[in-house]
């Protein structure tokens, strides 16, 4: 069985080097060019071709956020960057780079116990097909570990459990709910510890964004994953939030997750799993 091929140090560097890359000025945005000649090429774009899928637990994220049901605490640090656009056959193209180490944690009075850390590594490619749709494929790299505080507390082995994937999601904004639905599907073309198991459906959607006043919109959102490793169980989550301070792409969100089904957690993939969680997330 072939082993996974990204270590947690390499998966680290390559973390800190994206997350470097928000630091760097965004260049202003170039204007649609209407000729032939289509969209000129540019860095850093501001806006993203693609929404965020608020709702989705495994996003590119920097957040943290407390299970009210138990000593549960998650964190993620990361995020998504867009990167580089320009035009393919008339058609504006986005290419971004993200990674996000996601943590969950155990409080207790005076330490904080790490028991897993999941790493996730995403080179999307967007495409905007009209004003309503965009499609997104790509590449990514997804490995989950069992940390040294969760094997002394859990009394469990680690298991080698990783994935190389390519996307295929399609988004399609709907004014008629102030926001979007989206859905497709992920092929894992490398996935162990189950072999030949190779699908993820999802579905989901955004919608209010019902502006409370000039600084604060509400929203909520929903995401449904099915996985073909575990029989197409599914993973359920609901959120309803509170966006501000938006700028473009870039906002700060404080919102509660409802999310039930089988666990994202690679280590305990075939478990079930629910958590009420109360988050802050930074958006950009």
């Amino acid at each position: 069985m072939r082993k996974n091929r990204i270590a947690p140090r390499s998966m680290l560097l390559l973390f800190y080097f994206c997350l470097a890359i928000p630091l760097a000025p965004a260049a202003s945005p170039i204007p649609r060019d209407s000729t032939a000649q289509g969209e000129l090429p540019h860095w850093f774009p501001d806006s993203a071709i693609f929404p965020r899928r608020v709702a989705d637990g495994q996003t590119p994220q920097l957040s943290l956020s407390k299970d009210f049901d138990s000593k549960r605490i998650i964190g993620s640090i990361g995020g998504l960057q867009r990167f580089f656009q320009t035009s393919l056959g008339g058609f504006p193209l986005q290419i971004g780079i993200g990674a996000t180490v996601y943590g969950n944690f155990i409080r207790k009075p005076d330490v904080l116990d790490v028991v897993t850390v999941d790493f996730f590594v995403d080179l999307p490619i967007d495409i905007e097909i009209s004003e309503r749709l965009v499609l997104r494929t790509g590449w990514g790299h997804y490995s989950a570990h069992l940390a040294d505080d969760g094997i002394e507390a859990l009394h469990l082995h680690s298991i080698n459990y990783a994935k190389d994937y390519v996307p295929l999601v399609a988004a399609y904004k709907i004014p008629q709910i102030g926001g979007f639905a989206y859905g497709g599907f992920r092929f894992d073309y490398y996935t162990i510890p189950e072999v030949g198991k190779h699908w993820v459906v999802q579905l989901g959607s955004e919608f209010g964004n019902i502006r409370a006043s000039d600084n604060f919109t509400l929203y909520g959102a929903i995401d449904l994953k099915s996985r073909q490793e575990i029989s197409w169980a599914t993973t359920r989550s609901f959120q309803v939030g509170l966006r501000m301070l938006t700028t473009g792409s870039r906002a700060v969100r404080f919102a509660y997750t409802y999310r039930t089904g089988a666990e994202e957690r690679g280590q305990f993939y075939t478990e079930q799993a629910t958590v009420s969680l109360l988050g802050v997330f930074l958006d950009f």
